[in-house]
């Protein structure tokens, strides 16, 4: 009987272990360049073993994607759903929540994977796109549009506001990987200021 149920417990345990080895190559390779023969063995496991979980190189991408956002990305939709203080705090919520996916997850190596590789491998391009950049950009709007209908944001073109908050993010983080933890790069410093202009140009009473 234990032997029965600790052999239950590996095979429950092989979808994280798989995708904990792929997520290590697939940052330090790139797309094109990791073999789903190379992350079987890193996981202890056999490429046929990798079929019975993911249909493709390009399911355990997506996978590995999914594992580290959606639990983020749901937290803020919860919050935007049931929050009852002020835009401004949620949208600093928000903005904190995509530091912590910049600095504390492989989301950003993985998303210069997706900028250097894209045009070769589409299906990884349009995941991303449709899973990860529209999700955050709804996010983001969401509250925007919640702050204008509240008075607390001036009215504005949001679609244009989201972008000034999202690629700013997604240059300083590119930066931090391509050329080290330099500290004119502080990530500390950059999205404390980062939120305090964001939240100053879009506060309905600024200083003109």
């Amino acid at each position: 009987m234990k032997t029965a149920l600790k052999r239950q417990r590996r095979k429950e345990e092989r979808p994280a272990e798989i995708t904990a080895a792929g997520l290590k190559i697939f940052a330090a390779r790139g797309y094109a360049a990791t073999r789903l023969e190379d992350v079987a063995e890193a996981a202890g496991v056999s490429k046929a073993t990798i079929y019975l979980y993911f249909d493709s190189k390009a399911d355990l991408f997506a996978t590995i994607v999914r594992d580290i956002t959606v639990p983020r990305f749901g937290e803020i939709e919860t919050l935007i759903g049931e929050y009852e203080g002020s835009s401004t705090e949620l949208l600093g919520f928000a903005i904190g929540r995509l530091k912590d996916i910049a600095t504390e997850t492989e989301l950003p190596s993985l998303a210069k994977i997706v900028l250097a590789e894209s045009n070769n491998f589409p299906e990884i391009r349009n995941f991303y796109r449709d899973q990860i950049i529209l999700r955050g950009f709804g996010n983001l709007s969401r509250i925007i549009e919640r702050g204008i209908e509240r008075g607390e944001f001036r009215r504005c073109d949001v679609n244009v506001a989201v972008q000034e908050i999202i690629f700013p993010i997604l240059m300083n983080t590119l930066a931090r990987i391509n050329f080290g933890e330099l500290p004119q790069l502080d990530p500390d410093g950059f999205f404390a200021g980062h939120a305090e202009f964001v939240l100053r140009g879009l506060a309905a009473n600024r200083e003109t």
